[in-house]
């Protein structure tokens, strides 16, 4: 059943749902303006962040042509008050704001079961909890898995304990077989195969040849080659979706990420013209839709080898080196591996601003140092003397003037406008706009945004009444299986973009949208609405205080549910999500008396 959204009229607004009507220009958010923009972290020799740097300060060459910086801001200057106080919500009324400031920065922690071994999959996730369970509140993190997908297992959160209840969860931190990745015990297998048919005949056996050993080594490189290439598709794949989940929230973007082997993932080339090669064009142009999305995303990458100091495998209890005769090259092998894998993720962590971490077993202290130090830095902003959008990469050199500092920041980015640091023209608005192409009167810009468990969205502030009602008579049939509800409204006017026209009329339009999952995340119920308001003078003065009022009504089967709110303002592209568990409302035979 699809009931209609309707705005509280006071007697002064008119707000009528326009279902399958929208102008498609309207699903268009680009900025005509281009703009790099390039967030700088600055450390002293200790490695401390040096504060109260001056924009003159800085300076910034795009190609080796000097860029004028016409945007400078400091962040994380001083260090955060402490939490807001939170405002008592009456009975049944449920709001989506903070009690924490927005921070400059906010945290990814990515466990990534795909480039890393089962074994130290567990000690990644052993340190994380650990790290968990001394954090201050207020430090805004997000976990994530990767395996053959990307796993949501807790969105944005300023609570340690819900972060680690998150982690703790059986259903969520379940430890994944690598299975695309070539594990050590593989490897051995391969050497004592190709051992064997090369070793002497005993027993009447015959020796294999050498052509029979070099094509099995050839069907093994092959393998391996394939191997890697169908893991890195993967992982370019889960970035992607990575990269697009943050483009939603603004600010710096630390992605933390726990794994053995980082693809190589980075531009190539001393200078301007550096690119990336893989050898094969598809998958470069894969990996340089990933850079350009993790760029618009501003996402930082801070890849931590989840090996910590182990030995090397030729010392491990499963092997005797004493009786293998290849046990050197073996150990060589593995070493440069490891060095190979480090020199990856040292290039990729520096090309996108962020720092690797390598060689140590106290990765819950790694965490602690990313998110206690990077939450300080400044961020520049240029329009690029070259406008062209051409796709070709162009790299920029930030200098800080006034003594010897380290820097970290991005390196560069591709010439095309979905990799302008800073543009709200990402990859994601690009899908959005076709499906909205697809289904012009639908929520499609909230999709996004909408899936069961996402952090909850604050650039649209607003709460939510929810009373159970009685069925109408027209829901007769399904009284006694159902739970009805109504659902209010009262959305913060300030961020909404309104215009105000030549009529004196405020107008704009809501994309509202209620979905209820159950707890396996199928949809049970859902209402989509497109909103057009058209704001009086007088009641544009109520909603200043009171907020836009909306009214919207459920019908929900009954049983254990969760029901998550969402509202888009197609002026501004600013997004408000909400979600909360059913049974926090109170029963209707509650709520009436």
């Amino acid at each position: 059943m699809n009931r209609p959204i309707v705005a509280v009229l006071l007697g002064l607004v008119c707000a009528v749902p326009v279902m399958g009507q929208v102008d498609e220009s309207a699903t268009t958010l680009r900025v005509n303006s281009k703009a790099v923009l390039v967030d700088v972290t600055v450390s002293d020799s200790s490695g401390k962040p040096v504060t109260g740097l001056s924009r003159d300060a800085f300076s910034v060459t795009e190609k080796g042509k000097p860029q004028v910086i016409s945007f400078f801001e400091e962040n994380g200057k001083t260090p955060p008050s402490g939490p807001v106080e939170m405002p008592t919500m009456p009975p049944d009324v449920f709001t989506n704001f903070s009690p924490f400031p927005q921070p400059p920065a906010v945290n990814v922690l990515l466990l990534d079961s795909l480039n890393t071994h089962m074994e130290n999959q567990s000690y990644a996730h052993t340190q994380a909890l650990k790290f968990l369970k001394t954090a201050k509140p207020g430090t805004r993190m997000a976990i994530f898995t990767m395996g053959l997908g990307l796993h949501f297992i807790q969105g944005f959160n300023d609570d340690p304990s819900v972060l680690m209840t998150a982690l703790n969860n059986k259903k969520n931190n379940e430890v994944q077989t690598s299975v695309m990745l070539k594990g050590q015990d593989e490897t051995n297998a391969q050497d004592k195969l190709i051992g064997m048919m090369s070793a002497p005949a005993g027993n009447g056996a015959t020796a294999a040849s050498p052509d029979a050993i070099a094509a099995l080594q050839n069907f093994i490189n092959e393998n391996d080659t394939s191997r890697a290439f169908d893991r890195m598709h993967v992982t370019l794949a889960n970035l992607q979706r990575l990269a697009a989940f943050l483009q939603g929230f603004p600010g710096r973007k630390n992605i933390i990420w726990f794994a053995e082997k980082v693809p190589a993932l980075y531009v190539t080339g001393s200078d301007a013209a550096g690119g990336v090669s893989s050898g094969t064009p598809a998958m470069e142009q894969e990996i340089k839709k990933t850079l350009a999305m993790l760029a618009a995303a501003r996402a930082a990458i801070y890849p931590v080898d989840a090996r910590g100091t182990s030995v090397n495998a030729q010392y491990t209890a499963e092997n005797n080196p004493a009786v293998s005769s290849t046990a050197g090259g073996a150990v060589r092998t593995e070493n440069m591996d490891r060095d190979s894998d480090q020199v990856q993720a040292q290039i990729l962590a520096e090309q996108s601003g962020g720092k690797a971490f390598a060689n140590t077993n106290g990765l819950s202290d790694v965490i602690d140092k990313i998110t206690s130090t990077s939450s300080h830095f400044y961020t520049l902003a240029y329009s690029p003397t070259n406008p062209k959008m051409d796709g070709a990469f162009r790299n920029i050199k930030v200098k800080v003037g006034g003594g010897e500092y380290k820097l970290s920041y991005r390196r560069g980015y591709f010439a095309v406008d979905e990799a302008l640091p800073g543009s709200s023209l990402t990859m994601r608005n690009q899908e959005v706009q076709k499906l909205a192409s697809k289904n012009p009167g639908a929520v499609d810009p909230l999709l996004p945004f909408m899936d069961l468990g996402m952090p909850q969205s604050q650039l649209i502030l607003y709460k939510a009444l929810i009373v159970p009602t009685a069925a109408g008579e027209n829901d007769a049939a399904d009284k006694n299986n159902k739970n009805h509800y109504k659902v209010d409204f009262a959305i913060d006017l300030k961020d909404l973009k309104l215009n105000l026209d030549t009529d004196g009329l405020h107008k704009g339009a809501l994309n509202v949208s209620l979905i209820v999952y159950d707890r396996y995340g199928n949809i049970v119920s859902r209402e989509d609405h497109l909103v057009q308001l058209n704001i009086k003078p007088d009641a544009y003065a109520i909603f200043q205080n009171a907020g836009v009022q909306l009214h919207a009504q459920l019908a929900v089967p009954k049983g254990n549910f969760w029901l998550r709110t969402g509202i888009y303002d197609r002026a501004s592209g600013k997004v408000g999500t909400m979600e909360i568990p059913l049974a926090a409302v109170k029963p209707l035979q509650t709520a009436t008396k």
